[in-house]
């Protein structure tokens, strides 16, 4: 049985409302440098993804406990509150696919070692009740609305969840829940779907992300990079050292020196927002508008 190294972290992300179990979880995460605070910016968000996941829409959100709102598709200013300044909201839906998510907006800090984080779409469903054509074609409209520094779509298998509550993708074992806390320090891995954006193109070049050793490598927006391991997503469930092989030769080819590695992480708290250990981009995260 795994067991958390020492250094398993303080710093981890908000956990979401999750009542929703999943066998084999799928998530999507992807990480925007805006605020999310102001109501275009958030509503556009919400948009697009009502149009790439018609058939995942939430049933019931909130912005805390009870989820008991029911969501319409057709009436998203619902979800801008009083004050017209927006905030985070924990979704469900119970019918199948069974899905949870959230939509995320900065989370601003009083402390200067904790700093300010990215405003996010984070959405899990199980594996095999959402196409993943789907998947993919959605991680990339998101990750293009909302001008993406970093976007995953992973899944969390057995034999991946120890080294993922290690590494910090998915602290609490149960899906993925990456963080801007975590990317200051160190990247966690190259995941089966990931969308480098401008400061991962910046850190490692987009001649060297496009001729990365994967199934597909694409410029999919200005400074905006899909990277997809092999050409199945079932892949990792069912050729794990076969995706595990591929992870190995792209982190060797993009420099490994920015990836987390077993034996090289370090509690996040004792040490500044950027580590001297592995390779980190500097985010530039937009001012609130």
């Amino acid at each position: 049985m795994f067991n958390a190294a020492p250094y398993s972290f303080s710093l981890r992300v908000p956990r979401e409302i999750s009542q929703v179990k999943f066998k084999t979880p799928v998530s999507q995460i992807v990480l925007s440098p805006t605020s999310m605070r102001w109501s275009p910016d958030f509503l556009d968000m919400v948009r697009v993804y009502c149009e790439q996941f018609p058939g995942v829409l939430p049933e019931k959100w909130g912005w805390q406990e009870p989820l008991n709102r029911v969501f319409d598709a057709q009436n998203l200013e619902m979800l801008i509150p009083d004050s017209n300044e927006c905030e985070t909201i924990d979704w469900q839906r119970k019918t199948r696919p069974k899905a949870e998510g959230s939509f995320r907006v900065r989370w601003l800090s009083m402390s200067p070692k904790v700093m300010d984080t990215h405003a996010s779409v984070n959405v899990t469903v199980e594996l095999g009740d959402v196409e993943q054509d789907s998947l993919v074609a959605s991680l990339k409209a998101l990750s293009m609305c909302v001008r993406a520094d970093f976007a995953v779509l992973e899944v969390l298998t057995e034999s991946y969840r120890g080294f993922a509550m290690e590494s910090g993708s998915a602290p609490y074992g149960d899906r993925f829940m990456l963080s801007t806390h975590v990317l200051r320090h160190w990247l966690p891995d190259v995941f089966w779907g990931t969308v480098f954006g401008a400061p991962y193109v910046k850190l490692f070049g987009k001649d060297r992300l496009l001729s990365a050793p994967v199934a597909i490598a694409e410029e999919i927006g200005e400074d905006m990079v899909y990277i997809q391991l092999t050409e199945r997503l079932i892949d990792t469930v069912n050729s794990p050292s076969a995706v595990q092989q591929c992870r190995v030769q792209v982190k060797k080819h993009l420099g490994i020196d920015a990836f987390f590695e077993s034996g090289r992480g370090y509690d996040r708290l004792k040490r500044g927002p950027v580590g001297d250990v592995f390779m980190v981009p500097q985010f530039e995260l937009l001012v609130n508008d």
